[in-house]
Formats: structure tokens, sequence, C-alpha cells
């Protein structure tokens, strides 16, 4: 029962993470810096004598250095109290500074991502001040000094991070600290010290996406026919006694078929089938190079830069191509005036991300 609660809270938490939020933004998601604060319990493992678990607080902050790798500053505080073997009792405030190094396994899996659910994993190196403050008859049954010392260890633990906003987020934190024995010291013992915590934390310094104009062809324009109608000859100015007989005007040209057209056909996230409307734009294509029957055809696919992965991104313009070729064809244009190229993610021809899900058609007489 336990194993199923857990596999279904691990693909809860990739569902959301994979489909959270697929809207644009006009800003990066690393590098940035954060503060928070934190609060929540706190225990020692290995030492019987300790009574519960007991109240922890904490500040953090930190700087994400790219959307996977980022290092934070944290210092915490509690307080606890121990049971002593001669049936007395002291407690201890415990200062605790520690430097970590922070691993974000929801942008490594699902980069570019506006991800509502963050996934960190917390590795670090913890520093901890034990001050005691006794409260039995006799203080020095405490041997107080042993343990009013610095003690450093090693730290392992983890982050889910709930994006409310753009700066806003809510951590749930939990993970242990562990402080060796040392030969030097006798009296010390090894010890687990594990927590869980909550806090809010604040993010800044996000740089904005520059709002370039489209690299590769502008915004989808509808096919130019070009009309070329000749003027008819004025006929000569009649003489004043007789006048000629009129001469027949000459018809208008039938229009000119424009010698370029370019088309663009949008597709779906994560698609290549071509819907009801964009095969319209495709049937246009068709006649016009059935008119134009030296013209040749180039068809460049694309994928947003925002989902998938470079790899994905790759296949899926090169389908989206295919496909736009393949209703090119059935339309009766020949496969052999048609080119294919994909671009992938790796060139965003329009600003607005949903837009670059598309094959850009270009059309050229001779």
């Amino acid at each position: 029962m336990k194993y199923r609660m857990i596999v279904s809270l691990v693909a809860l938490m990739m569902t959301a993470t994979t489909f959270a939020q697929k809207t644009e933004r006009n800003y990066e998601l690393a590098p940035y810096g954060f503060v928070g604060v934190q609060g929540g319990v706190q225990k020692t493992w290995s030492n019987p004598g300790v009574r519960d678990w007991k109240p922890m607080f904490g500040l953090q902050g930190g700087y994400f250095f790219t959307e996977v790798f980022g290092a934070r500053l944290q210092g915490t505080y509690s307080k606890w109290d121990v049971d002593l073997d001669n049936n007395t009792t002291y407690n201890s405030s415990r200062l605790g500074i520690d430097m970590d190094l922070l691993f974000n396994f929801s942008n490594l899996f699902f980069p570019h991502r506006n991800n509502f659910i963050n996934v960190i994993g917390v590795a670090g190196v913890p520093f901890e001040l034990a001050v005691p403050h006794t409260k039995v008859d006799v203080p020095a049954t405490c041997e107080n000094s042993k343990y009013t010392n610095w003690k450093t260890g090693w730290k392992g633990g983890g982050i889910i991070q709930l994006n409310l906003t753009k700066n806003w987020a809510i951590d749930l934190e939990a993970g242990t600290n562990y402080i060796a024995k040392r030969s030097s010291d006798a009296n010390f013992k090894s010890r687990w010290w594990p927590y869980a915590m909550a806090g809010i934390t604040y993010k800044f310094g996000h740089k904005k996406i520059a709002s370039d104009a489209p690299v590769a062809m502008p915004e989808p324009i509808e096919p130019v026919v070009e009309t070329k109608v000749e003027q008819a000859p004025v006929p000569a100015t009649a003489a004043v006694e007789k006048k000629p007989e009129p001469k027949p005007q000459p018809k208008p040209a039938a229009p000119k078929i424009a010698a370029k057209t370019t088309q663009n056909v949008f597709f779906e996230l994560g698609k290549a089938d071509i819907s009801a409307n964009e095969a319209q734009k495709i049937n246009e294509v068709a006649e016009w190079a059935k008119q134009n029957s030296d013209a040749t055809i180039t068809l460049t696919g694309y994928a947003d830069a925002e989902t998938g992965n470079a790899e994905l991104n790759k296949k899926l313009s090169e389908r989206r191509a295919a496909a736009v070729k393949d209703a090119l064809v059935k339309n009766g244009v020949s496969a052999s005036r048609i080119t294919t190229d994909a671009k992938g993610d790796t060139v965003q021809p329009f600003s607005a991300n949903d837009k670059n899900r598309a094959v850009i058609i270009i059309g050229q007489g001779k």
C-alpha cells in the first residue's frame, strides 16, 4: 500500500512538472538570486536522551547559476533537552551554518519550462555549535565544556518547491545532518540530526528576454497576386472635318500570377498533424504551383524552444515538414519540385513562442 502511494505521488509530481505552465514568459529561468525564511522541527537520532522533536528556525540566501545548479548559505537555530544518566536534565541551544549545493532535477529533465513544482536535491557541509544551559544542581556533572565547540559533518536532503509566481515560492525541505565521532573526544558519539522545515522564498534578478523581431520570416502573409493590365492606346485626335472610324480596343491582359509566394502553416503542441484551417493554406500554395509550373518550393520545419528538448524538437520539425510535403504532393505538386529542411528549436522565427510550432513555405518562380 505504501509503495502504491509513493508511486502515485511521484507520478502526480512529474505530471504537474511537465504540464503545469506552458504560458509564455518574458524572463530567463536562470541565473537568479533568492532569500527565504523557514520553520520546522529537528531531532538527534543517535542520542536516546534527547526529548522528541524540537522547534527549528532558519534563514537562507543563495544563487542559481544555471537552471540546474545553485548554492546557498543557510543559518539555523534550535533548542533541545537531554535526560542524563544521573536523572538530571539540561537544555542546549544549537546554532548551525550550512554551505549547500543545490540541484534542480525538474529543470534537468524538463528544461526551458515554467515548472510549477521544482524537485531540488541538497548536499552540503554543516558547521554546528552547541551551547549548553545547565538546569541541574551540580553543573559539573554535565561536563559542559566538552560540548561547547564547533563540529562539522555532512548534510543531505531535498526540497519540493511550489512556484506561486515568478518571484514567490513555498519550500518544503527535509534532510539530515551527520556529525561523525571524533577520536579526540571520547564522550562525543556519532549523531544524525534529521530535520523538516517549511518556508517561503523570494526570487530576484531574472534576466528579461529581448523581444527581437522574427529571425527567419515575418508574420504569416497571404499569397500576393500581381495584376498588370496594359492601357489601351489613346486614339489620335481626329481631324475637324472628318471623324475616323474607331479602332478596336485590345482586351486587357490576363492577371499575371506572382512569381513568389510565402505561407506559414502552424501546428499544435507536440503534433505534426495538419488542421483543417491550415490545410486551406496548403491548397492555395498547390494552386499557385500549378500556375507556375517552373517554380520550386522550400519547406522549413520548426519547434518551440520552451517545450521538449533539442533531440525531440529536431525530429518533430522534420515530421512537420514531411507532413506539409505529403499534402502538397497529394494536391498535384511533383515531389521533385519540393525541398525540405528542419531547424528544430535552434532557430525561433517568431517572437511569440507558440507560433514557432510551424512550417514556413517559400515558393519561388523562375
